[in-house]
């Protein structure tokens, strides 16, 4: 054989080796109304190496199965299967080789979903009131789908209200904004977010004018389990019907709770003062609570009843509003961030409460404030959805430990990149 043959061969094993041991992450993805294998859904690999690139496209089989090649080994993955336009995401950390997925049918309407909790957290700042609602919704249909379309979740504020922002967020994720729009009617808003089984929390935050009082009329329009206020413990809460009780603080904050409103029963209750959220009510856990476990361990025991299960809409409500303050901070930061870097490289904008739930046109790496706020959503969601996992022992702590250094060192380093206030 002549020394241009043994080159040629040389050549060709390489390609062969190469495909050959190529990572791939394979996977199958499962209809959870059906519960059978979801056929036909796109899958795409997102890598969160310096944004989110798709890396990788495939379709599941007639068996839910896909594989997809890892051109980038070693770094933090996303898969994305989209069903019926609803985007359902798992996380893959580096050496993933298996994921699982579970989607639904999705539809504009789906019975059984239940308001558990609305909690609002209030405060006092120049001369306004400052609201943030948190409603938690649990999807309950069965079989179990998924409600999707412009208009999946309504509120109503009060006369005056400026509306500020909103959050949301899916089974198991953490928040993300998601502004809720007018629906043309008065103080009437509603948000487009896919409503998915399990439970859900929207947060929506307005201001309200305010001289040293202000009372608050709430009529629920379906039947609420359990209704909460959070305030400063400088300011003074009242209610003359008697259908609220004081709570233990939470997070240095003062809290009230009703029981079991039914659809069109009046709730008044009224606060004066003066105050503002303490330091612990503005990010992080509550005081007490144990890593991964919403409202200070709550984890269901194992063969035990639980004898918070009453209250359990409530205290998650509560968690949340506490949870969504640090976090709309982060997210509003990005955003700020974001619109200072467009104001410089005029391009068209993408709104980035929706990055992580549409797909871009393509990757942009020109643009990293815009890549790296759709990053951080994905981040924050698949970081609470591992705490999940470890709270229900649906994941070894080995495996846990891996996940979880992996997504604290991709979460840093994306909190430094350019286009953000602390970035270098």
């Amino acid at each position: 054989m002549g020394f241009r043959n043994h080159i040629q061969f040389a050549f060709f094993y390489l390609c062969i080796s190469t495909s050959v041991f190529a990572a791939q992450i394979t996977g199958t993805a499962t209809n959870g109304t059906t519960n059978k294998p979801a056929a036909g859904d796109e899958v795409v690999l997102l890598s969160l190496a310096a944004g989110m690139d798709e890396t990788a496209h495939t379709k599941t089989d007639a068996q839910g199965r896909f594989t997809l090649n890892v051109p980038d080994e070693g770094v933090q993955h996303l898969v994305r299967v989209m069903h019926q336009g609803v985007n359902y995401y798992r996380a893959a950390p580096p050496g993933t080789a298996l994921v699982e997925i579970s989607v639904y049918d999705a539809a504009r309407e789906v019975p059984n979903i239940l308001q558990e909790s609305r909690v609002l957290r209030l405060q006092t700042k120049d001369g306004q009131l400052e609201v943030s609602e948190a409603y938690t919704l649990r999807n309950e249909s069965q079989p179990p789908r998924t409600r999707n379309g412009d208009h999946t979740f309504e509120v109503t504020v009060p006369d005056g209200a400026q509306v500020q922002d909103g959050m949301v967020a899916g089974p198991g994720g953490m928040p993300t904004t998601s502004p809720p729009v007018s629906t043309g009617n008065k103080n009437h808003y509603s948000f487009s977010y896919a409503i998915k089984p399990g439970r859900s929390q929207f947060q929506i935050v307005y201001k309200l004018p305010y001289s040293g009082s202000h009372e608050f009329a709430i009529t629920p329009e379906t039947p609420l389990a359990e209704l909460g206020v959070l305030l400063p413990k400088s300011m003074k809460f009242s209610s003359t019907a008697g259908k609220f009780v004081a709570d233990a603080d939470e997070a240095g904050m003062a809290v009230f709770f009703a029981k079991s409103l039914a659809t069109g029963q009046p709730v008044k209750f009224s606060v004066s003062g003066e105050g503002s959220a303490p330091r612990e009510a503005q990010g992080g856990s509550a005081p007490g609570s144990q890593p991964g476990t919403p409202g200070g361990g709550l984890g269901a025991p194992i063969d035990a009843p639980d004898p918070l299960a009453s209250s359990r809409g409530f205290i998650i409500g509560v968690f949340i509003v506490i949870m969504a303050g640090g976090a709309f901070w982060l997210v509003r930061q990005a955003r700020t961030a974001k619109l200072q870097y467009d104001g410089a490289n005029p391009a068209p904008l993408v709104n980035a409460s929706s990055a992580v739930d549409q797909q871009p046109s393509a990757p942009q790496p020109s643009r990293p404030a815009q890549a790296s706020s759709g990053i951080l959503d994905a981040l924050k969601e698949e970081l609470f959805q591992l705490e999940s996992d470890r709270l229900h022992e649906s994941i070894s702590q080995q495996e846990y430990e891996k996940q979880k250094a992996g997504l604290d060192a991709l979460l840093r380093r994306q909190m430094k990149i350019p286009g953000r206030s602390q970035g270098k």
